[in-house]
């Protein structure tokens, strides 16, 4: 006899042994469902954003296999199937799974089949144990929200849906799958326009993992934490002790002294700026705290502004540009042009470029230049006396229509900051910023 070296599975979590064992599966036969999908991103009736991931939709749904859904698990949505085990069969001594399987909405509809396929017969009927594949459950999402399969109010006035935003690595598993369902028993694509989100990685492009320590908690970033506050969150974890000296060390590399207080805004800013790095996101929170200190700097602004406006100031319904200063005009100007470029981009899912003008006309043009341009002008001096008002004006209408463009990225600053401002008498002033439009001024 000789011994066999052989690898045994073992749980991590329990460390049982674990073995395969070949069971009966349901599945279900793809072809005409793919051919559908695919048809649909082929004819622009599903825009895929961005576009090069048209590729990776070509690639896996004409290649599509039959789809096993059923799974051996405890938790999820049973299979609707049913067996019907014959007095006959028990006789006979006939094993099961031959040919006498029901599939029903429910156990009576199951009943009622049973009895006009095997009348007078008597029989036991068993619902198979196995329950559906996730990805099957999740890809009637857009159908069972809206109250399919009856024929709701909302499933008539939402479906289709217009813009589903999701991680491009689910591309196959969970968004084809909602439209091969949706189009199979609704008869029409769950959605227009998809739009795929690069994935999360930390600051050296590393995928996040419990093991190596470096799963960033957004909710750290927004309140901050310590290191020793990470690290004991690894702990309360399941990490074997191999696994949890491994990711202590990860820690203290990479946040020797913690994770600042960022913020909410910072954060949102942050992410959404990243996302021109192609299909990955490697998070430095150095850079999430860089904006952070930015929100410090619109504090500021709009501190000089109160100061410099006085509690007396009353914005004018209009701005009487053609006798502003040239400096007024051209701030004006660029923020003119950061308003069409932020909507463009906006309108074109290219919400990197979109911060990026916001952040430039802030930071470059309006708080290096333009504030510091005007400042002689509140020196007290009655030269300035018509400078000074023209530049109140100005500031005025920057500040509500910069703070305006840069809340759908940062809402809870901007929020609180327009509420500072002063509005024009004419005006009826909205409860919220977030309910003011982006009129004209």
């Amino acid at each position: 006899m000789e011994n066999n070296e052989m690898e045994l599975g073992r749980c991590s979590r329990t460390n049982d042994i674990v073995e395969p064992m070949i069971k009966p599966q349901w599945f279900v036969n793809c072809n005409t469902m793919a051919k559908a999908a695919l048809d649909a991103v082929k004819s622009k009736e599903i825009e895929i954003i961005p576009p090069q991931y048209e590729q990776d939709w070509y690639r896996w749904l004409e290649n599509i296999r039959d789809w096993c859904i059923s799974r051996q698990l405890w938790w999820g949505h049973r299979v609707p199937a049913w067996y019907v085990t014959l007095e006959d069969d028990k006789e006979k001594g006939m094993g099961s799974y031959i040919d006498h399987w029901i599939i029903a909405r429910n156990k009576s509809d199951a009943v009622l089949e049973a009895e006009q396929r095997y009348p007078e017969k008597k029989y036991q009927l068993d619902q198979d144990p196995d329950v559906l594949d996730t990805w099957f459950s999740a890809g009637l999402f857009p159908l069972t929200v809206l109250g399919w399969p009856d024929n709701t109010a909302d499933l008539s006035t939402f479906y289709p849906t217009s813009v589903l935003e999701t991680g491009l690595d689910i591309l196959f598993f969970w968004v084809a799958r909602m439209v091969m369902m949706g189009m199979l028993l609704h008869g029409d694509v769950p959605f227009r326009k998809i739009y795929l989100h690069p994935i999360i990685r930390d600051a050296h492009g590393r995928k996040m993992s419990k093991s190596l320590g470096n799963v960033i908690d957004p909710i750290d970033v927004i309140n901050g934490i310590t290191l020793e506050g990470l690290q004991k969150k690894l702990e309360q974890g399941n990490l074997d002790q191999g696994e949890l000296e491994k990711a202590k060390e990860g820690q203290k590399k990479d946040f020797p002294d913690g994770i600042p207080e960022c913020g909410t805004d910072a954060l949102r800013f942050a992410l959404i700026s990243y996302t021109s790095q192609s299909d990955k996101i490697n998070l430095d929170i150095k850079r999430v705290h860089g904006y952070r200190q930015w929100c410090n700097k619109l504090w500021n602004a709009i501190r000089f502004a109160m100061i410099k406006l006085g509690d007396q100031y009353t914005p004018p319904a209009t701005l009487a540009v053609h006798t502003m200063l040239p400096i007024c005009k051209w701030i004006l100007s660029v923020l003119s042009k950061a308003v069409g470029k932020t909507v463009s981009s906006l309108e074109a899912y290219k919400f990197s470029d979109a911060t990026s003008s916001i952040y430039f006309w802030w930071q470059y043009q309006l708080c290096d230049v333009f504030i510091e341009a005007i400042k002689p002008y509140f020196n007290g001096s009655e030269e300035f006396e018509s400078a000074r008002g023209a530049s109140r004006d100005t500031l005025w209408a920057c500040l509500d229509t910069g703070l305006r463009l840069l809340h759908p990225f940062m809402p809870y600053i901007t929020e609180e900051l327009w509420q500072r401002l002063p509005q024009p008498k004419e005006a009826c002033r909205k409860d919220s910023i977030m309910i003011t439009g982006m009129g004209k001024r």
